[in-house]
This record gives C-alpha cells, sequence and structure tokens, in this order.
C-alpha cells in the first residue's frame, strides 16, 4: 500500500508539472511552509519550502501567469518548456524518493514523472495550439485559469488522496495513447513555428543593429526581402522562383519525380495544413503553385498524400498575419481550406499570396 501512495502521489505531481511546474512547486513550498505536514514517505519534498526554490519559483510562475493567457506567447512559452517540465517532474519524482543516496527506485519513479510530465505537457501545447487558432482571445485565458485551478487543487489530491489521484492519471494516460499521434503533430508544429519566429526575430534585430551602426545591409537579403512583386504582368516565374522555391528533400524530389505536375519544377512554399484539408490537418508539407491547381503533398504514417485544389474552384482568398504563423484562407464550393506558413524573412509568404491571388483572377478571365 505504501508503494501505491508512493507512485500516486509523485505521478500526480508529475502529471500536475506537465501542465504548470511553478504552480505544483509553490503549492507543496507554501503548504509547509504554512504548517502543512507531508504525507509519510514524502518527507524529502520538505526541500520545497526553501526560500530561494520559493522566490524562484514564485517569480516564473508570474511570468507564465502572464505568457500564458496571450494566445501565440503561450505557444512560443510551451515549446520553450517542452523540455523543461518532463526535467522538473523527473526532479520532483526524485526528490519525494529522497536525494541523498541513490536508489534504484528514484531512477524509476524519476523516468516515470517524466514521461508522465510529457504527456501532459503535449496535450496543453497541442490544446493551446488549437485555441490559438480561434478568432477570439477569450478561450486562452479560460484554459490558462483552468490548469491553475487543476495544478493547485490537484497538488493537494496528489498528496492527501494518491490512490484518486493515480486512478485519474491512469485513466489520462490510456487516453493519452489514443491521441497521441495528433498531439504530437501539433506540437511538431508548434516547435517548427518558434524556430522560424527565432530566426525571423534574429533577423529583424540584426537589420536593426546594421541600421543603427552601419549602413550595411543584411547579406543575403538584398533585392530579395525589399524587392517589389513586379512579376503579375510580365514573366513570373524568372523573377518569383528565386524568392519562393525552396530545396525539397531527397524523399520529396523522388517521389515528385513521377508526378506530371512537377515536370515543370513549379514553386512551392513550405507550410502547414489546416482546416478543411482531411486527412492531413496539422500534418507539414509543401505546397505546389502549379499553373492550373494548387497542390499540397506532406507525409503522414509513412506514405505521402496530395490535396489539390483547380484555381477555378476557388472562390474567395485571404491572407492574415498572425504572430507565429501566416494564414491563407481559401473558400472553395463553399467551404474553408486554410494553410499555415512559417515566418520567413524573404517574404515568401507574401510572394505565394500574391502568386495565388493573381492565378485565381486569371482563371476566371
Amino acid at each position: 500500500m505504501e508503494a501505491i501512495n508512493l507512485l500516486g502521489s509523485t505521478l500526480g505531481l508529475g502529471f500536475l508539472s506537465g501542465l504548470n511546474l511553478y504552480a505544483t512547486v509553490l503549492t507543496v513550498g507554501v503548504g509547509i511552509q504554512l504548517g502543512f505536514k507531508l504525507p509519510s514517505g514524502l518527507e524529502p519534498l520538505e526541500v520545497l519550502a526553501n526560500p530561494w526554490i520559493l522566490a524562484v519559483a514564485g517569480i516564473i510562475f508570474v511570468l507564465e501567469f502572464v505568457a500564458d493567457k496571450i494566445p501565440w506567447v503561450d505557444s512560443i512559452w510551451d515549446a520553450i518548456h517542452t523540455f523543461i517540465r518532463p526535467l522538473g517532474a523527473a526532479g520532483l519524482g526524485a526528490a519525494a524518493v529522497g536525494l541523498g543516496s541513490f536508489q534504484p527506485e528514484m531512477v524509476v519513479i524519476a523516468v516515470l514523472c517524466a514521461g508522465t510530465a510529457l504527456a501532459s505537457h503535449s496535450t496543453k501545447a497541442g490544446t493551446r495550439l488549437l485555441a490559438n487558432h480561434s478568432p477570439e482571445p477569450f478561450s486562452n485565458i479560460v484554459i490558462s485559469l483552468v490548469e491553475d485551478f487543476i495544478a493547485i487543487v490537484g497538488t493537494w489530491l496528489a498528496l492527501m488522496n494518491p490512490e484518486v489521484a493515480l486512478f485519474f492519471v491512469i485513466i489520462f494516460l490510456l487516453m493519452f495513447c489514443w491521441f497521441a499521434p495528433k498531439i504530437f503533430r501539433l506540437i511538431r508544429v508548434e516547435m517548427l513555428a518558434a524556430l522560424a519566429g527565432t530566426k525571423m526575430l534574429y533577423y529583424l534585430l540584426k537589420q536593426f543593429l546594421t541600421g543603427l551602426f552601419g549602413s550595411r545591409q543584411f547579406a543575403g537579403t538584398d533585392n530579395i526581402a525589399g524587392a517589389p512583386i513586379s512579376y503579375l504582368t510580365d514573366e513570373p516565374q524568372t523573377i518569383v522562383r528565386p524568392r519562393l522555391s525552396e530545396n525539397l528533400p531527397e524523399k520529396y524530389s523522388y517521389y515528385l519525380n513521377d508526378k506530371p505536375f512537377f515536370d515543370e519544377r513549379p514553386d512551392h512554399i513550405r507550410c502547414i495544413a489546416g482546416k478543411g484539408i482531411k486527412k492531413l490537418k496539422n500534418s507539414v508539407g509543401y505546397l505546389f503553385l502549379c499553373d492550373g491547381k494548387l497542390v499540397f503533398v506532406s507525409r503522414k504514417w509513412f506514405r505521402f498524400r496530395e490535396y489539390e485544389v483547380a484555381h477555378y474552384e476557388i472562390e474567395d482568398i485571404h491572407f492574415k498575419k498572425r504572430l507565429l504563423l501566416d494564414r491563407l484562407t481559401l473558400r472553395v464550393n463553399g467551404k474553408k481550406t486554410q494553410l499555415f506558413f512559417f515566418k520567413d524573412f524573404e517574404k515568401r509568404n507574401d510572394a505565394a499570396f500574391e502568386i495565388l491571388k493573381y492565378r485565381k483572377e486569371g482563371s476566371r478571365q
């Protein structure tokens, strides 16, 4: 029974650490400071009542409390904490067993806590990414407040009723196994978007510093980011191709060599499938801008899959820049189809939108 209680408490804390690591640490530490007595076997967790630990956890908790309620900023924060939360959960599990001496049980508990935290963190991050695509900003605030409440109340439950906590964790892990593929696709999208956003910020910062301390332009961007989109009248391919096309992975090139539309080597851009692209939603792939149609190609479950739309089928097209991803919305046969572009300092996203808008109008003439 003692082993079950220890497992329930540590896995419960691991699960909650994946949602909000700092709220979990603060709840335990402040509770001890206020006179809460830890259950038998969890006395090593008294280290969390150290004033320095509480001060650091409190400061970062305030930062997370604010960041977690701002659309897309919360996703960037989650991307940064993909490794921090599982490592923090592993530390809590090891501390519960006792850090004074190395024991095999400590390693097992730490690994289980880290895995549980990674699962709950992935679910949280995937849910936030979905919420960020909603048109209103209030869902982020509501979800964040619910997570904070669960972290605080759940910590008390994990310590005082470990059997109940263990039951809920097992149910969650079983459900997670079912939804894991979709969740990890969302996490991959989030990580790639955060990486692209970081590169964009680096470019903007370098441009700012260059303009502040010198007149030399950023290498590699001459006549690219600042070039006017003048290809709409004469020879689009000669101007667009250097600005838009990217190197394809070898597996994509090998697969596309047998496709008729690829014979002309159409311009293409890396993007993410969104709403309206059945069976490929949240898949990362490439959008090919062919003469008479658009073709999105992605690799899912070790197979290549395609989605195509003829230009004449596009009734409306809309492009909106957002904080982490730029969104392209097409209305096809009365239904919305969305694609998301990564941030790019060479303005490939703008070029792709202008090409699509130009060809859509041309298909109706």
